[in-house]
């Protein structure tokens, strides 16, 4: 069985390391893979013979990786081959960064990080018919010295690891427009909803639209081309607001990613701007806490989490279904819901104060995430998919 797999230094800085760590989850599967580098042309041609002599059982790309193996016609050779083209979204598919995935396909599937875009999918996507979906939580990252992760000292308190637009003080695109003022009220109300509570768009939507009596699923619909704008403030101020209340709370916070300085509390923080991958990993081995939001995937879960677990930080973050079936909460993990967040954040100073809590947080997260949420994990979850829907 030959399994194709694209990978990619272009885009999200950690896109190189991703890429590579899929491969290496299906590696330790002991399976044969065929490699197609994007940026390296005579591997793109070797991968594109093998697929056009019928000697792929599938293939495996971010987003929409696929789209980019082309015929000497230029012709997108998945538009017509039988053989299954799996995308591993990288974020909502909402989101444009992760690009237009609705490519010619035969027979595609898509990995989700969160179980309501599957919806979302079918929304952003309504002309596309998807040979099958699965939720599929990014796997997490380990950075090469786990035998020694707990005994390293770790001088850092707390990190955070993202960055914010604008320092998270700009309007939301229908704000700027003609939006009709009834459709901005909406929009306001499925803002509200999020920044109180963590659920993900689809799920405030539903609330919302139901609260004024419109229930069928076309009124979500219709919102489709707020969707991106919505996220991604949304996001942003979530971001926002979660580093705010550590900077009140006095908690010292080493924040990797762009924009921090444009914050008003941020002479409160620790700020190192965009860095490479390997520099986060690295922090991650050094911190005591891993402070984390959930973007909007509140019924998924993001491979942050599970990065931090696998290098021996404690995790604080953000409530997820998912992460509540996963992990033992207040156990292996401590949530917070954006109710009474000042309260529920407390834990992350009696994680820093006493050591002994921590490390047994981290030592009960670690195992978990060990043996459940690497990449290992995801490639066998996404062999289940294909042998179940292709019967092999």
């Amino acid at each position: 069985m030959k399994i194709l797999i694209y990978t990619t230094e272009l885009g999200h800085p950690s896109m190189k390391r991703i890429t590579n760590d899929i491969v290496q989850g299906f590696a330790q599967l002991g399976l044969e893979l065929i490699l197609a580098d994007l940026n390296d042309a005579s591997k793109m041609l070797g991968a594109r013979h093998f697929l056009l002599n019928d000697q792929v059982s599938f293939c495996v790309g971010v987003n929409n990786s696929g789209k980019y193996m082309v015929d000497t016609d230029n012709r997108c050779v998945y538009e017509y081959l039988d053989t299954p083209f799996i995308s591993i979204m990288l974020d909502a598919p909402y989101n444009v960064a992760t690009d237009n995935i609705a490519f010619p396909c035969k027979n595609h599937y898509v990995c989700l990080l969160d179980k309501t875009h599957q919806e979302a999918l079918k929304i952003c996507y309504p002309q596309i018919s998807f040979a099958g979906t699965m939720l599929l939580p990014l796997g997490g990252s380990s950075n090469g010295n786990e035998e020694e992760i707990f005994s390293l000292e770790r001088p850092l308190d707390v990190v955070y690891s993202a960055s914010i637009y604008h320092g998270g003080d700009f309007k939301p695109a229908w704000m700027e427009d003609d939006t009709s003022p009834y459709v901005v009220a909406i929009l306001q109300d499925v803002v509200d909803y999020m920044l109180t509570n963590p659920v993900s768009m689809m799920d405030a939507f539903k609330v919302v639209l139901d609260n004024r009596g419109l229930y069928d699923p076309e009124y979500i619909n219709k919102f489709t081309p707020y969707m991106f704008s919505l996220f991604f403030y949304v996001k942003h101020r979530r971001r926002y607001n979660a580093v705010e209340l550590l900077a009140k709370e006095g908690i010292t916070v080493d924040v990797y990613g762009s924009g921090w300085e444009l914050v008003p509390f941020a002479d409160k923080l620790r700020l190192h701007g965009e860095v490479d991958y390997e520099e986060v990993l690295d922090a991650f081995t050094k911190t005591k806490v891993v402070f984390q939001d959930q973007a909007e995937f509140n019924n998924g879960g993001h491979d942050r989490v599970f990065t931090a677990m696998l290098n021996g930080a404690a995790v604080v973050s953000e409530y997820s279904t998912y992460l509540e079936n996963k992990f033992e909460v207040n156990k292996d993990i401590f949530l917070f819901d954006w109710k009474d967040t000042r309260s529920q954040l407390q834990i992350i100073k009696e994680l820093i104060s006493n050591e002994s809590l921590r490390l047994s947080t981290a030592i009960s997260a670690y195992g978990k995430a060990s043996s459940q949420h690497r990449w290992v994990n995801r490639a066998a979850s996404i062999m289940e998919m294909m042998s179940v829907l292709r019967g092999n």
